[in-house]
């Protein structure tokens, strides 16, 4: 349902709530908040999928101290607050989102953490 909405409202995503009305994901996968450098991402216990690569980014994010991980809730509200959101899944690694409503975010630290997850991947940019 949430794919047909989207679709018919010419939106690329579409975020999904759980029944505490806490943002949990996206159509298209596993949703992360960045404020200042703390980094928040749903428990599980609020209904998220354990995707994949929610895994190894929160196992990349453990190892950097530049970056604060805490897996908690996510209000609604808390996104119009956020310097940045990205989302991730296995096909589309990380993928920013520049826009929710009329909020305009960065994609400095999710471009950071693409770097990281080539890194960890083995990748490099000459490769």
């Amino acid at each position: 349902m949430a794919g047909i909405y989207a679709t018919e409202n010419d939106y690329q995503s579409c975020l999904l709530l759980n029944h505490g009305k806490q943002v949990v994901e996206s159509i298209s996968g596993n949703i992360f908040l960045v404020k200042d450098y703390k980094i928040k991402t749903p428990p599980l216990s609020d209904g998220c999928l354990k995707g994949i690569m929610r895994g190894v980014l929160i196992e990349i994010l453990a190892k950097h101290p530049d970056y604060i991980l805490s897996q908690e809730s996510i209000s609604p509200f808390e996104l119009q607050k956020a310097d940045e959101l990205f989302l991730t899944n296995v096909i589309t690694g990380i993928q920013p989102i520049t826009q929710y409503r009329k909020k305009q975010y960065a994609n400095k630290v999710s471009s950071d953490l693409i770097e990281k997850l080539n890194e960890y991947a083995g990748l490099s940019p000459s490769s």
